[in-house]
């Protein structure tokens, strides 16, 4: 059983760069913004941290920088997942060193033509087994091209730091199946469109890369669908929809940074090979978020 903290929305933030694309530092009014808003707590490192684009240095460096940043009561998940498992263990143990106190693991794919289910449980029992603090399961078959099915979930041992797990893959009929036959894992979708839908499946909450630009929406999506106000959910959710679709479209982390930087927390751009966002794309997202009332959030920038 997951703790109870699990149960709420953890937007994926994005790493910030400097102009010459080095590790930047934590964007404190964004952290303070995001706990106005009624966030529950940040995810570091996930895919839309650009954690592939770190070393593991910089991974070190930016956990504990965000646990120093945070203000309380956010928590803080890090991304760990590696293609090995010895790997997925050593930065496991590093990131709760330096403050994580979850662990978001992404599946291994780059030998997913030789790995099978029991492949599977063997890595994510094996890493919780040295885990000092709870882990997810990442399923996020657009990246990865592995969509564990609803069969895998079922199967998954029980181990006390298997907490739950991020599904991104959309797949609503999935995760009504694993929240009836699993009902010990937290489960936190990933596709911010569905956030409504998805809790009254049984979703506890979400990891939504919607919830960095429209936090205060997705938390009290999450309220009225826990206090059994579906329409109420359903309403506020077709307000931000269009929104959540762009964001979950091509070149996503380049569309989150550019909308980061309209709400006037600027992350700098991605790194190289993703190339920043173009300028119909910026307009786009000035256009989202205008009509989705967001622009009035902005902090005045500085002049």
């Amino acid at each position: 059983m997951g703790p109870a903290w699990l149960r709420g929305v953890f937007p994926p933030i994005a790493t910030p760069f400097e102009a010459g694309g080095t590790l930047g530092a934590p964007v404190r009014p964004f952290l303070e913004h995001l706990r106005d808003a009624g966030i529950d707590g940040v995810v570091a490192l996930g895919s839309n941290g650009e954690a592939a684009a770190l070393s593991d240095r910089e991974r070190i460096e930016w956990i504990q920088a965000l646990r120093l940043a945070l203000p309380p009561p956010l928590r803080l998940l890090a991304g760990t997942g590696a293609e090995s498992t010895r790997q997925t263990i050593e930065r496991t143990q590093a990131a709760a060193a330096a403050g994580a106190e979850c662990a978001l693991v992404i599946t291994p794919s780059l030998y997913r033509r030789d790995l099978v289910a029991a492949d599977f449980h063997a890595h994510y029992t094996a890493v919780a087994g040295e885990s000092p603090i709870p882990i997810l399961v990442y399923n996020v078959p657009q990246l990865t091209g592995v969509d564990l099915p609803a069969e895998w979930f079922l199967g998954l041992p029980a181990h006390s730091r298997i907490a739950g797990v991020k599904d991104s893959s959309g797949n609503l009929a999935k995760l009504a199946r694993v929240r009836q036959g699993r009902p010990d894992l937290v489960l936190l979708p990933g596709v911010g469109a569905q956030l409504a839908e998805a809790m009254a499946l049984g979703a506890d909450g979400a990891i939504p890369a919607l919830a960095n630009l429209a936090g205060a929406g997705c938390a009290a999506i999450r309220r009225a669908a826990s206090g059994g106000d579906e329409s109420t959910a359903r309403r506020l959710q077709a307000a931000l929809k269009p929104l959540a679709a762009w964001l979950s479209g091509a070149s996503a982390i380049a569309r989150l940074k550019a909308g980061l930087a309209e709400l006037s927390f600027e992350h700098g751009l991605p790194r190289a090979p993703l190339r920043p966002a173009a300028a119909e794309e910026r307009d786009e997202i000035r256009r989202l978020l205008a009509d989705a009332g967001l622009l009035s959030h902005a902090v005045p920038r500085a002049t």
